[in-house]
């Protein structure tokens, strides 16, 4: 108990110099101060301990014994004092931030979506903003199998889904309808027709009644073979029609770009503003917000408060960094990457072999056309069902 009542008073070391430093003790004794470890360090100095709360009074005792003192040492007392204060704010600092994580996990205000292939991640949340799931919403107030009811009222390309909350995050996790593959009987009758229009090189029939022969020219649509064949009993029936048919095609595709476009070329003007955004309200911490930028990229950086797959918070900071630029006309054309674009076109349209092929260019002030004509050899069979 003694050690804490000192520390609460606070243990003063003190060096008293004059020439009547014994007068100075007996009348501190006489005025009930406190002093303790008294130790001369020579015939004018003493050393002496004493709480700090009785320090005036013997500095004045000090005057009237034409002694000086001087605090060489404290230990407790103010300086913890001011100590504790600091950690005060620093405990209540500590408590508001734990009862904001603690509100703040009532409420979602991190959405994430997973497991979607064919929908878009917008698609997906202005559906579950619908449902009732949004930022800002109640963790509680959401049910995973009524959501999962709307969901899939709402979005007909939804298998299943559920959503998982995760204090201030939620992550909604779909599942898309596999599309039905085309279901046909293998007795059910049908037709061979020509894909394409070109000319026949080659007729390979395994089933059906051929209707073309070989060096014949043939149109998009034109029945090839038929499903329909002579019988010696029943006078004729029908069949599902197989074949190969080989034919020469020839195709001519373009691609057109301008001849000219305006480059941007950055410049020495660039700056940043800053924004907060609290839940759904942004709030701009700058002026004239509203004022159109001209001849300036805006690039945006978003800095959410929270830690990453734990918690999130509902502040969001922004920094908008603006980028001048001047721009400049520069040939705008690039034929190695347009004649790349047209052999992709074409491989993923031919099925078969391209023979030849030749580009052409024409250009003018305003346009740049790039054709391309090639000569394939190809199957155009298509199955056609009646």
């Amino acid at each position: 108990m003694g050690r804490i009542y000192e520390k609460l008073k606070g243990r003063l070391d003190v060096e008293v110099c004059g020439a009547y430093v014994e007068g100075l003790l007996n009348a501190a004794a006489l005025s009930a101060i406190a002093l303790w470890d008294v130790r001369c360090v020579d015939d004018c100095t003493v050393r002496l301990r004493m709480y700090e709360t009785d320090y005036p009074a013997l500095a004045a005792l000090s005057e009237k014994c034409m002694c000086e003192l001087k605090p060489i040492g404290l230990s407790g007392g103010s300086r913890d004092r001011k100590l504790l204060r600091r950690r005060v704010w620093l405990l209540v600092f500590l408590l508001l931030m734990g009862l904001l994580l603690f509100v703040s996990s009532l409420f979602i205000w991190e959405i994430e979506v997973v497991g979607n292939e064919q929908l878009t991640d917008g698609q997906v949340l202005r559906a579950l903003s619908r449902c009732g799931v949004d930022s800002g919403t109640c963790r509680y107030s959401v049910s995973a199998d009524l959501v999962r009811s709307q969901m899939l009222r709402e979005l007909p390309e939804l298998a299943w889904m559920t959503v998982n909350i995760n204090g201030s995050r939620a992550v909604a996790v779909v599942m898309e309808r596999q599309e039905k593959p085309e279901i046909y009987a293998e007795s059910a009758p049908a037709d061979i027709v020509a894909a394409r229009t070109g000319i026949v090189r080659r007729l390979s029939v395994e089933n059906g009644r051929p209707v073309v022969h070989g060096s014949q020219s043939v149109l998009a649509g034109e029945t090839l073979v038929s499903a329909e064949m002579d019988s010696l009993s029943n006078g004729s029936k029908y069949v599902r029609a197989r074949a190969q048919v080989l034919a020469d095609t020839w195709r001519e595709l373009s691609a057109v770009c301008p001849a000219r476009e305006e480059v941007k070329q950055p410049n020495l003007i660039s700056r940043s503003r800053f924004a907060i955004i609290f839940g759904k309200r942004r709030i701009n911490l700058y002026f004239d917000s509203g004022k159109a930028i001209d001849e300036c990229d805006k690039i945006i950086h978003e800095y959410k408060l929270g830690a990453e797959g734990l918690f999130a918070l509902p502040v969001t900071l922004v920094r908008e960094e603006l980028r001048g630029y001047d721009t400049q006309l520069q040939p705008a054309c690039d034929r190695q990457e347009m004649e790349r674009q047209l052999n992709r076109l074409l491989l993923a349209d031919v099925k078969g072999q391209v023979l030849e092929k030749s580009f052409t260019a024409a250009g003018g002030e305003t346009l740049y056309v790039l054709t391309l004509r090639c000569h394939c050899l190809e199957d155009i069979a298509r199955v056609v069902s009646f």
